[in-house]
This record gives structure tokens, C-alpha cells and sequence, in this order.
């Protein structure tokens, strides 16, 4: 039995299948950093950032997508530069592992 709260199980399992889509866009491109930026647990919807560089030679990038749960569909809404001198403030714990 599980000792969290509605809400928070049903945002983990968001997530959780918000990550099975994301995985294979970032899989080859580590390391990444994830970020959420909002949370619509009525519309099972999360805006979320990752900043990766998707290849040697190119910057890094911040990528911004929205995760619909309720149809399980992942939407890429754009990308801006991200500079490397910002690196050093993103969280560790926004590093996928």
C-alpha cells in the first residue's frame, strides 16, 4: 500500500509516463537537465524544460515541451540557446541520471 497522497501518486505517474515518451528524445544526448515548470494535475498536463546539447559542435539548448497525460501525448512547443556560463546553475537534482 502506498503511503502517498492522492496527489502525489497521481503527479508521480504523470511523470513517470511523461518520461517513458521523453526517454527516447534524450537518451543519446546526456548529460541533460529536466525541469518542471508548471503542473495542471485537473488537465493531467506538465510544461516542462530540458537543456542538453544534441550534438559536438552545437551549443547547448533549452527545449521546452508540454505532456498531455490524458491522451499520453508529448508536445515539443520550441527551443531558445542556452549559454554553457548558466550550466553551473542548474540544480543537480534536475540531472537525468
Amino acid at each position: 500500500m502506498s503511503t502517498l497522497s492522492p496527489q502525489v501518486a497521481e503527479l508521480k505517474d504523470l511523470r513517470d509516463r511523461r518520461d517513458v515518451k521523453l526517454f527516447p528524445i534524450i537518451r543519446d544526448f546526456k548529460p541533460v537537465w529536466l525541469q518542471d515548470v508548471s503542473v495542471n494535475p485537473g488537465r493531467e498536463e506538465l510544461l516542462f524544460d530540458i537543456v542538453y546539447r544534441p550534438y559536438a559542435g552545437r551549443g547547448w539548448i533549452k527545449r521546452r515541451y508540454r505532456y498531455d497525460g490524458e491522451v499520453d501525448v508529448l508536445h515539443y512547443t520550441g527551443e531558445l540557446e542556452f549559454s554553457e556560463s548558466e550550466l553551473a546553475q542548474l540544480p543537480e537534482t534536475a540531472l537525468v541520471k
